[in-house]
């Protein structure tokens, strides 16, 4: 579950060369020009499992993902990332720089290793197939627009094992003030204080 929405989440902020000139500067204009990101989600996962819940994003470096169905929170805090599952009271870490989102959740981007695979426009919607060299063997991510109004859509992540995550958006909204609160970490431990550290 994790590693899913890690691995879609690092596509949200992919800046590159390759784009084709049709959108292109749409596209990264887009992806490059929001502070702050609020949306609902659906998830779809490859045996027809459907989730819900809201994923938050507030840059430099954090970002928050919450479900409705099952007890798993996921925070990232500019220093950490913590996975907390509220029914087991437990909780992991993860160091933001061991995974891929981690230096791209941050305004100065560096995407040498991004590969646009195709661009495709159809009628008001354009959605674009990206890859990261260093992860290849997980997939690829698709990314669909809509285009008047420009906004993103849907993540589709297709692996390599011929299975696919849909992830839709509904309300998505840029630029909102997001309270620090949201991502605190020490404030969503479940832990009893003396096992905290």
């Amino acid at each position: 579950m994790l590693r899913a929405f890690i691995f879609i989440l690092f596509y949200i902020f992919i800046h590159n060369n390759s784009f084709s000139n049709v959108n292109r500067e749409d596209i990264i204009n887009y992806l490059e020009g929001f502070s702050s990101l609020e949306s609902d989600f659906i998830q779809i996962n490859n045996n027809g499992d459907i989730l819900s819940g809201k994923i938050l994003v507030l840059r430099p470096g954090k970002f928050r993902i919450e479900y409705n169905q099952i007890p798993l929170l996921i925070i990232s805090n500019r220093k950490k990332v913590a996975v907390i599952n509220k029914q087991l009271k437990s909780i992991i870490f993860h160091a933001l720089d061991d995974i891929p989102v981690g230096v791209l959740l941050f305004n100065k981007l560096s995407m040498r290793d991004i590969k646009i695979l195709k661009l495709i426009e159809k009628e008001n919607r354009v959605s674009i197939d990206v890859v990261d060299s260093n992860f290849k063997d997980q997939g690829f991510v698709e990314i669909l627009f809509e285009t008047n109004p420009f906004n993103m859509r849907k993540w589709t992540i297709f692996k390599n094992d011929d299975s696919k995550t849909e992830v839709f958006f509904n309300n998505l909204v840029l630029n909102k003030k997001l309270l620090p609160k949201l991502f605190d970490i020490e404030k969503e431990d479940p832990r009893k204080i003396p096992w905290k550290n």
